[in-house]
């Protein structure tokens, strides 16, 4: 095999296991609301939207469709301040306490991918602020099977801003949006 071919397979191979890795599914996703509630949830100020991303409240049951079938169910719960983790080891540094949201998925069918990089903060200054390590049990990545259903918490050191599901990590379209914190 030539150096091209050779560097061609290998950059390719790389791609095809960063997708599996990331949860990142090249099928159309969407999000549509199932009109049920999780748990009671409150609606704080919003932020800034982005266009296109489905408007969602706290406890809200969310449907996640990829190529026109539905994948799985989605809610957050509304977010909760916490000042430190780790008996005071880590500490934010954007603002008096981290946010940090309970997220739970049940899986539609076997094969949905979860990530805590399929979510972020954007802040009212636009920043896009990447889920940290802290509350437990930790929201991580894993392959759901049909009928499985996972729980996990997100950590973000933000102050304030907009939670948003992009469904993959190098999603910079939000699907869905929940209230400002």
């Amino acid at each position: 095999m030539s150096t091209a071919r050779f560097a061609v397979a290998a950059v390719l191979t790389g791609l095809i296991g960063l997708t599996g890795l990331t949860g990142c599914n090249l099928d159309d996703t969407s999000v549509s609301s199932t009109g049920a509630t999780a748990a009671p949830g409150g609606a704080a100020a919003a932020g800034g939207a982005s266009q296109g991303a489905k408007q969602a409240q706290y406890g809200e049951v969310l449907q996640v469709s990829k190529g026109g079938e539905v994948a799985a169910t989605v809610s957050v719960a509304a977010p909760k301040a916490v000042p430190s983790f780790f008996s005071g080891f880590s500490k934010p540094t954007s603002g008096p306490a981290f946010a940090t949201f309970m997220v739970s998925f049940t899986s539609a069918k076997a094969g949905f991918a979860v990530n805590p990089f399929d979510f972020f903060v954007r802040t009212p200054d636009g920043a896009r602020v990447q889920p940290t390590i802290g509350c437990e049990p930790a929201f991580n990545a894993a392959t759901l099977g049909q009928g499985e259903k996972y729980q996990g918490c997100l950590t973000i050191d933000a102050a304030h801003g907009v939670l948003v599901y992009a469904s993959g990590l190098f999603g910079a379209t939000g699907l869905v949006e929940w209230p400002g914190f």
